[in-house]
């Protein structure tokens, strides 16, 4: 976890072995599964894909994203469960702020297996204040987030001015800041000029509004001299 800007890419269970190999071939750091995607919650099953992930050799995000925040509808006694099962093949467990219930919980859970929490949050819909975007990071470290990742929709250039300011404000610690939507690529690239560490990319399928083709976006990253 030493070398940034780190490229992640978010996959389901569908031809998974494919896309890790796609993975390795492209040069992406890590896979977030989305589990609340999988066509199956039994334990076992979630288990095999997670530990198939690091027979690649690829770093593992695991997420299980609530209904709320764009996932499936996983009660959370089961997400929870989830969450316990893979976390020992897991390097980060991301869970959302606004999942009161369990949140404290999974970063329990991360801690007492030596792992990252990450606590995320998204807007679908705008970009906050800057008040609030900075409420939301202290909100996430006061609960024990070791990375914070907040998803904003970009209406406006102001937005992706303000999304970058209070992450720049905010670069002693981990944070990843992400503009959605067709006006917020730019942040998946400049973002780590400000001090977000991470960049999700996509190959085939976009699993979000605005994210760039793995190969583009490595390209991207290397022309503007982020990653050799």
């Amino acid at each position: 976890m030493g070398r940034y800007p780190l490229v992640v890419l978010p996959v389901d269970d569908e031809n998974l072995e494919n896309r890790l190999a796609a993975a390795v071939d492209k040069k992406i750091d890590m896979i977030e599964l989305r589990i609340d995607q999988f066509s199956s919650f039994e334990k076992e099953y979630v288990i095999e894909k997670a530990q198939l992930v690091k027979n690649y050799d690829l770093g593992l995000i695991a997420t299980i994203r609530s209904k709320e925040e764009g996932g499936s509808d996983i009660p959370d006694k089961k997400r929870l469960e989830l969450f316990e099962a893979v976390a020992g093949l897991s390097d980060i467990l991301d869970i959302e702020l606004s999942s009161e219930s369990i949140n404290r919980k999974v970063i329990e859970i991360a801690k007492d297996e030596g792992k990252l929490a990450l606590v995320s949050y998204h807007d679908f819909e705008r970009t906050p204040s800057e008040e609030e975007i900075q409420a939301v990071i202290d909100r996430s470290v006061s609960i024990g987030a070791d990375i914070v990742k907040y998803a904003f929709k970009v209406n406006t250039t102001e937005d992706i001015s303000r999304i970058m300011c209070v992450t720049a404000k905010n670069r002693d610690k981990k944070i990843v800041a992400i503009g959605m939507g067709e006006l917020g690529k730019i942040t998946r690239v400049a973002g780590f000029f400000f001090g977000s560490i991470l960049t999700y990319t996509y190959i085939g399928r976009s699993f979000a509004p605005g994210q760039i083709e793995a190969g583009k976006l490595i390209e991207e990253l290397e022309f503007y001299g982020i990653r050799s």
